[in-house]
């Protein structure tokens, strides 16, 4: 997680989101995209992790952070899984951040109501 900046400072660590080997390196390497790693930890690409998806996202551990399906809600966060709104109530995928945006489900009049 550091690099040789100049032979007089000695090594430096990598900043956030960067990561080196060490040794003779001279500069570090950046972290895929919507990953990261602390300051001074990153060693080698795979110490760089998915960064906290937002609420109403999932993380997949090969893709990253993805909306949650329609009626599904998440806290976000490294959570791999979204979870269903009770029966009954309805949110758009991606939108689901808690139980509270999870809206009950309006009765629609299809007008094909018969008095025999």
């Amino acid at each position: 997680g550091q690099y040789n900046f100049d032979e007089n400072a000695g090594c430096l660590d990598c900043p956030a989101d960067q990561w080196s080997k060490g040794g003779i390196a001279t500069s570090c390497a950046d972290c895929p995209h919507r990953k990261g790693v602390e300051p001074g930890h990153g060693t080698s690409e795979e110490d760089c992790a998915w960064k906290p998806c937002q609420t109403g996202q999932y993380l997949d551990e090969k893709t990253g952070c993805q909306d949650c399906p329609a009626d599904q809600r998440s806290t976000g966060g490294n959570t791999t899984m979204c979870t269903n709104c009770t029966r009954g109530r309805k949110v758009a995928a991606g939108t689901g951040t808690s139980l509270g945006s999870c809206k009950w489900e309006k009765p629609t009049n299809t007008g094909t109501n018969k008095t025999l």
